[in-house]
């Protein structure tokens, strides 16, 4: 395999795993379940395993550059373009408006119903009749909206 390969393979997957991890859902780092680790963990492992061993460090730092570049790549488009942003980060949701929780909205976006509670907890509040819009945000964190 030569470096042009590793390098055109390596941007390949870059593109793949951040579209799986899109499909994981809008979680923060602190809450992937073990499920989601394992999955990531993996595909560290399996992108070690394309890396020739008879060329293996220039075949890595190749590998390493590849995927900073498309890093930055992908986050100067997503910097500059909201249709690619949106794509690529969601929106946010609202998951509670004027006090009513929003089940379908949880469902959809696999999220518990003690999560929202923890979260209205954390800012403060007491319980759901205190909240007037709480709203996931594309990062995972859940931004809470008091009631006056």
């Amino acid at each position: 395999m030569n470096l042009l390969e590793i390098a055109g393979g390596s941007a390949i997957i870059y593109i793949l795993v951040i579209v799986c991890l899109r499909v994981l859902g809008k979680k923060g780092l602190s809450e992937l379940s073990l499920g989601d680790l394992v999955l990531i963990i993996l595909i560290g492992e399996a992108l070690g395993s394309l890396i020739p061993q008879e060329n293996a460090f220039a075949s890595s730092v190749t590998c390493i550059i590849t995927l900073s570049v498309m890093n930055y790549i992908v986050e100067r488009i997503v910097f500059k373009s909201k249709k690619i942003r949106i794509l690529l980060e969601g929106k946010p949701v609202t998951i509670i408006k004027q006090g009513n929780v929003l089940k379908h909205t949880l469902m959809k976006e696999r999220l518990t119903i003690e999560s929202v509670e923890e979260a209205i907890r954390s800012n403060g509040l007491k319980s759901i009749d205190d909240v007037a819009e709480a709203v996931l945000e594309t990062d995972g964190e859940i931004s809470i909206i008091a009631k006056a």
